[in-house]
């Protein structure tokens, strides 16, 4: 979800974003299969479920890219809560809560940096807020030339796998740099979360 989380659009976007850190991004690739797009009514009901969003799914550590946990709110809202780690070490992470629309069978904002709850921790604390300061100056400098664009994320599902594919428009143009992938978790599985960068080997659970 944006993605859905649908979660959760914001994902891709925030992983597109801190490119500053060492290393590189491992985006998820797009599903080859072609399924039926969820309608409106799909889409309300995946979200309504208990359930984890998990991009890039990697079986043998069962370990996701990053993890989204999301509630339907009145008034055709969506309220998504995204975590993602940036690095092994130090351990840092960022948690981002964002509040966005459903629109017919999609999840969709108009980007203001500003409207993004972000809370970076290391070590699973707040980190100083110096560092954290400074971290988000380059995540707000990074993701600049999304300001004011309308993304949305609409899905499809692997009716074999369960998964569900998105794809992201800006501005009703295709972005698929920021398509996803995603399995969705029961809340008390065991999950890993893996390291945005590459490099990292290491895991931590969620």
């Amino acid at each position: 979800m944006p993605s859905v989380r649908l979660m959760r659009f914001w994902t891709p976007l925030a992983f597109a974003a801190v490119i500053t850190l060492p290393g590189a991004l491992a985006l998820a690739l797009p599903a080859q299969a072609a399924e039926k797009p969820l309608t409106r009514d799909a889409l309300l009901t995946v979200l309504k479920a208990d359930q984890v969003w998990c991009s890039g799914w990697r079986a043998q550590d069962q370990s996701c890219e990053d993890v989204a946990f999301v509630d339907v709110l009145p008034g055709n809202k969506v309220r998504q809560v995204s975590r993602y780690r940036m690095s092994s070490d130090p351990d840092l992470q960022m948690v981002v809560r964002e509040t966005v629309d459903v629109e017919g069978g999609a999840l969709c904002s108009t980007f203001r940096f500003t409207d993004l709850d972000i809370v970076v921790l290391m070590d699973n604390e707040p980190a100083p807020q110096e560092q954290a300061a400074g971290i988000l100056a380059v995540l707000a400098q990074s993701m600049a030339n999304l300001e004011g664009k309308k993304t949305c994320e609409a899905y499809v599902r692997d009716e074999a796998t369960g998964e569900l594919k998105s794809t992201v428009t800006l501005d009703g143009e295709a972005a698929p740099e920021f398509d996803s992938i995603y399995r969705l978790i029961a809340p008390d599985t065991r999950i890993l979360l893996r390291p945005m960068f590459e490099g990292e080997e290491q895991s931590t659970a969620v």
